[in-house]
């Protein structure tokens, strides 16, 4: 597939609302958006964890009612979406409210679409076929990697199909993006270790990608900086500066890629988790050594500044500063805990040219640095495996 994807530069973000302690702040965004009733779309492992407890206070002190829907699991389905806004319209929900990891924010993203739009949430995938403005959306980030919170895309799993669709539309980005850092310290070790790498996934891809600029490309280095500076010793100490780090990281990376998009790791990345319902930010991580490699030889003119901002000095030397940056690279993911293979996360070796075909067709490819086809996805997906 040869490259097409032209754009000029643009950036576009939500109201941000970043700090630890904040999430009590969610019921005055609700209201501030002139929401009466709230839809809060979360998941179980929130509410046992008391986030979403937190959040219910909040809207009940600002006089707000509420509808809990926690009908979400991991990589969100088509028939949850479509559940969820039923549940908005049969409740007379006025705003939505999203709580958790990726899942749960793209579910409500999804919810927000059809509860205006109508259909099916598959009928959407694609750029731009949203034509209805959505209602008030306020999303709460609760992992360091989803991006989701400030980005202009949802990813849906087609449970028919068996595939993950992407929805790409200034529409679903939210009103506003509300970041507590403190809801990192229930995190298990082993998801703040694979959500993070996700941030670092996005923040790669968005640095290499043909629409990058220097907004996206500023944003893109800073969220490198601080999971190189701050990921091993939130892991080891999980001291409060360094997991606020790993979120800022996040919000970095996710205003990268939602202006500059993404590129083959995410295009491969999406058909494995529709497949195998395998975890994101986990197939990422098992992607991103392979995808390196692939994406270096067209990129040498950024591998200097990345890897100064990954913290080596002085790298002018493409050769030096793509080893340092790709070791420090495969040393954060072994801290993490990451999969070192696609064989790890139950992928099957005779699915592999299905998941190019599938992959080749992904609007991440579009913004590859490197012009692709299917047979290059094949052979990268097999040295993954």
């Amino acid at each position: 597939m040869s490259i097409v994807y032209q754009l000029h530069c643009k950036f576009e973000v939500p109201e941000i609302i970043f700090g630890r302690g904040l999430l009590n702040q969610v019921g005055s965004c609700a209201r501030r958006l002139g929401g009466k009733k709230v839809f809060l779309v979360s998941d179980q492992g929130l509410f046992d964890a008391g986030w979403v407890d937190r959040v219910m206070k909040s809207l009940l002190d600002a006089d707000l009612s509420f509808v809990l829907y926690d009908q979400v699991t991991s990589n969100p389905k088509d028939y949850e979406i479509e559940q969820g806004a039923r549940e908005y319209i049969a409740h007379g929900a006025d705003v939505i409210v999203g709580l958790g990891g990726g899942s749960a924010m793209d579910a409500a993203k999804g919810i927000a679409v059809l509860v205006s739009n109508g259909g099916s949430i598959c009928e959407y995938a694609g750029n731009d076929k949203i034509h209805r403005p959505l209602p008030p959306l306020v999303l709460c980030p609760t992992t360091c990697g989803t991006g989701s919170d400030v980005s202009q895309f949802v990813v849906v799993n087609d449970t028919e199909e068996k595939c993950k669709l992407t929805i790409m539309s200034r529409c679903v980005a939210p009103d506003i993006s509300l970041t507590d850092p403190d809801t990192l310290h229930t995190l298990p070790d082993e998801y703040v270790g694979i959500t993070a790498m996700d941030a670092l996934t996005h923040a790669v891809e968005a640095f290499f990608s043909v629409a990058s600029s220097t907004l996206t490309d500023v944003n893109a280095l800073r969220a490198m900086r601080l999971l190189s500076s701050s990921f091993s010793k939130a892991i080891k100490e999980r001291r409060p500066e360094d997991m606020e780090n790993l979120s800022r990281a996040s919000l970095h990376a996710g205003m990268a890629f939602s202006n500059s998009l993404l590129g083959i790791g995410h295009a491969l990345s999406h058909p494995i988790g529709g497949l195998y319902d395998a975890s994101h930010g986990s197939v990422n991580a098992a992607l991103l050594p392979e995808v390196l490699l692939y994406d270096f030889p067209v990129v040498a003119d950024k591998i200097p500044e990345m890897a100064r901002s990954m913290g080596f000095q002085a790298m002018d030397d493409v050769d030096g500063a793509r080893e340092m940056t790709y070791e420090s690279i495969m040393k954060m993911l072994e801290v993490a805990g990451a999969p070192s293979s696609l064989r790890e996360l139950g992928v099957q070796e005779e699915d592999l040219p299905k998941l190019a075909q599938r992959a080749i067709k992904d609007i991440c490819v579009l913004t590859s640095p490197r012009e692709t086809d299917e047979g290059d996805l094949l052979a990268l997906l097999r040295r993954a495996f």
